[in-house]
């Protein structure tokens, strides 16, 4: 059967599979359907053994992978919390200062704007959270 698409013609020669009608079957949209089997079962693909990663596998089969047995898994998830956890203290108080400082930062630019609108509650207010938060203001 000749084709063409988008303008490269070329011959197409249908599939010559055998197969048979099956028992199931029913009515789609108005049209008939059946289900069709293969009357001959097709030559299986061939095998090759490959590797991925140091592991290999083989392609015409699933297989189970077997696991390794780790040697002390306790051991291993300990080192790791501790190290975390050292980490953690290490960093934590930089941290909480740094956030201060962002926070005191950020309440002066409030202030500077409450002093530049004129509005004296507000700048009351804010000299209070400063003292709360112990901000040392200029």
């Amino acid at each position: 059967m000749k084709r063409c698409y988008r303008g490269v013609h070329y011959n197409d020669t249908p599939s010559t599979l055998e197969v048979s009608e099956g028992e199931i079957g029913g009515t789609y949209r108005g049209q008939k359907w059946q289900l069709h089997y293969l009357r001959h079962i097709p030559e299986p693909l061939p095998t090759h053994d490959l590797k991925w990663r140091g592991v290999g596998y083989q392609t015409d089969k699933a297989s189970v992978v077997k696991s390794t047995p780790v040697k002390s898994p306790m051991a291993m998830v300990g080192t790791r919390s501790w190290f975390l956890n050292n980490l953690r203290q290490k960093v934590f108080p930089q941290t909480s200062i740094t956030h201060l400082e962002n926070i005191c930062q950020s309440l002066e630019h409030r202030l500077d704007v409450a002093r530049a609108k004129g509005d004296q509650d507000l700048v009351r207010q804010l000299e209070k959270e400063s003292e709360q938060i112990a901000c040392p203001l200029r």
